[in-house]
C-alpha cells in the first residue's frame, strides 16, 4: 500500500494528487465503517485483559449472537510481531463471517487509577474543555505532573452528585496496549479492511450496569465493590444514587486488597453516610467468597448483597459471566427500567458517553492524513461535477439572455428620467422616517426590567438555599458625556439579608466574576434579556460581598428553626453587582433629538 503523507507536508497540488490516490487505491469513498466509532459497526470483537486471562467474543449486531473470537494471550497484547499475525487472524475471522469490517473494542481490567484535577478547575461548566484538555494537554489539568505523559493516558469522569468536593476526576491507563491497537489499524490500511479499534477502561463501562442490576434501599446512600483480578474499585453513591466518588485498591499479589475494610469504613464515614447499602460485583474468573463477611465486620448495620450476573441482562450464551462488560455496551438502553433514583448521573454517563471514551484513540497526526467522508464524496463525484459545472454556466447564459429579453419588454424600460426627482423626494421621506424609528427604538430597548431583576434575584438565592433576603434595591444611572448622541448607563444591584453556613460558599462565588458572569449569562439565557448578556460586548461586570456575624443570631434545635426567623441566620451580609455600558453598546441610550 502507498505510504501517505500528512497534508500539513504538502502542497495544495500535492494534497489534490493524495487524496485522488486515496479514492483509487482504498476503499474508504464506498465504506463507510472507516468513518464510524468501533461500537457503532456490525461484527464486533470484544477482548478483555484483567491481568490472569485474556478473552475474545464476537458479537454480530444483525443477529444478536455472541460466538469464541480468535484466541490470544497476554504475549500477542504487548508483542509488535505477534500482533500482525493476529490482525490477519481478525481480518480472515471477520470475513468469514460476511463482515466488511471489524470493530474491536478491547476492555482493559488489569488497571485502573485516578488522578485529581487542578483545584482551580473546579466549575462545573468547564467540563467539556477538561475533557477536550485531558486529550490534548493532560499536564494543564492535572494535579499531579510526576506521572509521564507518553506513557500514560487520561479520561474525564464527572461526579454529578451535589455536595462532592470535586467536579471530576480523571482515569488514568498506561500505553502498554497502544502498540498493538496501533498495529490493528496499520494492518487493517494495508488491507484495505476497516479495524476500528477502541479501547475502554472496563471498571467504567461496569458502572453503566448499575441501573440494571443494583436496587437500593430508598433514602439510602450505597457503595458497589468491583472485585477485578489485580485491584477493586469503590464507588460511593449517595441517597439520590448520584457518584460521589470513585476509588481504587491494588491487591499486590492477594486476593483482595489488605485495606480494603479501612478504606470503605474511613470513606463512607468522610462522607457522611450511615450504613450505606454494599453491593459487591464479581468481576474475576475466581470470585472471593469472604468478600461478604469481610465487609459485614465494619458494616454491621449495613445491607450486603453480591450481583449473581448469570441473573441479569448482561448474561449471554458464548460470554463468561464474570466478564458482563462486552454486553454492557452492546446492549441498547433500557427506557422501561424503573430506575428514577439512579436516572440522573447514569443517564448523564450514557447520553455523554463518559464511561465508553476511548483511551487509545486513534493519533491526531494519523487521523488527519485521510480526508473526511464528506471530502471523499467530493473526490468521487467530481466528474459528475464538471459536467454539472459546464451545464450550469450553460444554463446562466440562458438565463441571463431571457432575463435582459424579459427587462427590454418591461415598462421600467421605458422608464421618464424626470420622475426620478420626485422618486428621490420619496425616498428622502422615508429616510427620515426610519432614522426616527431607529431613535425611538433604542430609547424602548430592554435595559432593565423589573421582572428580570426579581428574576435574577430568584436565581441568585434558589429555594431552599440558606438565605433569607431583607432588602432588594436596583438603580440605573446614567453616565453622562457631553457632546456625545450615545451615551452609557450603569445598573447596581444592592441585595442584603441573613445567611446560613450552607450559602457561604454560594455568596463567595457570586463574588467572583466567573460566578456573577455565569449567573448573568443564565438569566440572558432564560429570559432572551440582552442587556445580562456577558460575552457578547465588552460589559464590566463587579460584584462584591460584604459577610459578618449576624448579632442577634440566637443558635436553636432543628426543628424549631424557622426559614422567615432573622434570628437563625448566623451571617449577615450585603451584595452589591455593578454593570456597567459603555456607549459604544448597542444598549447605549441616545440622548440626541429625535430627527
Amino acid at each position: 500500500m502507498a505510504s501517505f503523507h500528512h497534508p500539513s507536508e504538502l502542497n495544495p497540488l500535492q494534497r489534490y494528487s493524495q487524496a485522488c490516490a486515496i479514492l483509487r487505491s482504498t476503499s474508504r469513498a464506498s465504506n463507510e465503517a472507516w468513518y464510524k466509532e468501533a461500537l457503532d459497526l456490525d461484527f464486533q470483537l470484544h477482548l478483555r485483559a484483567d491481568g490472569v486471562e485474556v478473552l475474545c467474543s464476537a458479537y454480530n449486531r444483525k443477529t444478536g449472537q455472541w460466538t469464541k473470537g480468535p484466541a490470544l494471550d497476554d504475549d500477542t497484547l504487548r508483542s509488535t510481531d505477534k500482533s500482525i499475525s493476529y490482525a490477519a487472524e481478525i481480518i480472515a475471522f471477520a470475513q468469514k463471517n460476511g463482515a466488511t469490517s471489524v470493530g474491536v473494542i478491547l476492555h482493559v481490567a488489569d488497571e485502573f487509577a485516578t488522578t485529581e484535577l487542578k483545584p482551580e478547575f473546579n466549575n462545573p461548566g468547564a467540563l467539556n474543555d477538561l475533557r477536550a484538555a485531558a486529550e490534548t494537554d493532560p499536564g494543564s489539568i492535572l494535579d499531579d505532573s510526576s506521572i509521564p505523559q507518553d506513557q500514560n493516558t487520561w479520561r474525564v469522569l464527572p461526579y454529578p452528585a451535589a455536595g462532592s468536593e470535586a467536579i471530576a476526576t480523571t482515569i488514568t491507563l498506561t500505553r502498554s496496549y497502544a502498540p498493538f491497537m496501533d498495529q490493528l489499524r496499520l494492518a487493517g490500511e494495508n488491507a484495505n479492511y476497516p479495524i476500528i479499534t477502541q479501547a475502554l477502561s472496563a471498571p467504567l463501562v461496569t458502572l453503566l450496569a448499575i441501573p440494571r442490576t443494583v436496587q437500593p434501599t430508598e433514602g439510602r446512600s450505597f457503595m458497589t465493590v468491583f472485585q477485578y483480578a489485580m485491584f477493586t474499585v469503590l464507588a460511593f453513591f449517595n441517597e439520590h444514587g448520584d457518584l460521589r466518588l470513585i476509588r481504587t485498591l491494588q491487591h499486590r499479589g492477594a486476593r483482595r486488597p489488605s485495606n480494603l475494610r479501612h478504606a470503605a469504613s474511613t470513606t463512607t464515614a468522610a462522607l457522611e453516610f450511615v450504613d450505606p447499602d454494599i453491593i459487591l460485583f464479581p468481576l474475576a474468573s475466581q470470585a472471593d467468597p469472604g468478600l461478604a463477611a469481610d465487609l459485614r465486620v465494619v458494616f454491621p448495620s449495613s445491607r450486603v448483597q453480591e450481583v449473581d450476573w448469570s441473573a441479569t441482562v448482561f448474561s449471554a450464551d458464548g460470554l463468561p459471566a464474570h466478564a458482563p462488560e462486552s454486553m454492557v455496551v452492546t446492549l441498547p438502553p433500557d427506557s422501561s427500567e424503573q430506575t428514577t433514583s439512579l436516572s440522573h448521573t447514569f443517564s448523564v454517563f450514557q447520553s455523554e458517553r463518559w464511561a465508553i471514551q476511548n483511551f487509545l484513540s486513534t493519533p491526531k497526526e494519523v487521523s488527519e492524513i485521510y480526508p473526511t467522508r464528506g471530502e471523499m464524496k467530493i473526490l468521487r463525484a467530481i466528474r459528475l461535477i464538471r459536467i454539472g459545472i459546464a451545464a450550469c454556466a450553460v444554463l446562466a447564459l440562458a438565463w441571463a439572455l431571457f432575463g435582459i429579453i424579459d427587462i427590454i419588454r418591461k415598462p421600467e424600460w421605458t422608464f421618464d428620467p424626470t420622475e426620478a426627482k420626485a422618486v428621490q423626494q420619496r425616498l428622502g421621506g422615508l429616510n427620515s422616517q426610519n432614522q426616527k424609528v431607529e431613535h425611538w427604538d433604542n430609547l424602548l430597548e430592554d435595559r432593565s426590567k423589573a421582572w428580570a431583576s426579581m428574576e435574577l434575584l430568584s436565581r441568585l438565592f434558589p429555594d431552599r438555599g440558606g438565605v433569607m433576603v431583607k432588602n432588594f434595591v436596583h438603580t440605573v444611572k446614567p453616565d453622562v458625556v457631553p457632546g456625545q448622541a450615545k451615551v452609557g448607563f450603569v445598573k447596581e444591584w444592592k441585595i442584603s439579608g441573613f445567611a446560613r453556613e450552607e450559602a457561604v460558599d454560594r455568596l463567595n462565588s457570586i463574588s467572583t466574576r466567573e460566578g456573577v458572569s455565569s449567573a448573568f449569562s443564565e438569566i440572558a439565557r432564560i429570559t432572551g434579556n440582552p442587556a445580562f448578556s456577558t460575552d457578547s460586548f465588552p460589559r464590566s461586570l463587579i460584584s462584591n460581598v460584604r459577610m459578618q456575624e449576624n448579632p442577634g443570631f440566637k443558635p436553636r434545635p432543628a426543628d424549631e428553626v424557622q426559614d422567615d426567623d432573622p434570628l437563625t441566620y448566623p451571617i449577615v451580609f450585603d451584595l452589591t453587582i455593578t454593570q456597567r455600558f459603555e456607549a459604544a453598546d448597542p444598549l447605549a441610550v441616545n440622548v440626541s433629538k429625535a430627527p
